[in-house]
């Protein structure tokens, strides 16, 4: 996989204290390791650097997550775990109805 289709990223820890956890790829380091966030645990400011064989990847990627960073905008960690809520939501089938 191509440093451009990991970054983004949903994916989920298979190793360590945080197995289990969804987490995002905000950077690639290199053909084995990458920077992931969940923006709780994990933040922006602190990530986990982590081996690609440690984590189990999905199809799902936070476009806006990857637009920002693109642009070379600042992330947040409200922003992550918004992010991470959502794809997790839209996996789930959502569909549920919205305040407002």
């Amino acid at each position: 996989m191509s440093e451009e289709n990991l970054v983004g990223r949903l994916v989920y820890s298979k190793a360590g204290r945080d197995q289990g956890r969804p987490l995002l790829v905000i950077r690639v380091i290199d053909n084995r390791l990458v920077l992931v966030v969940d923006g709780d645990l994990r933040t922006v400011e602190k990530p986990k650097i982590k081996n690609l064989r440690h984590l189990q990847t999905t199809n799902r990627v936070a476009s806006a997550i990857v637009e920002k960073m693109a642009r070379g905008d600042p992330l947040s960690n409200s922003e992550v775990r918004k992010a991470i809520e959502d794809l997790l939501y839209r996996d789930s089938g959502g569909g549920g109805l919205e305040d407002g």
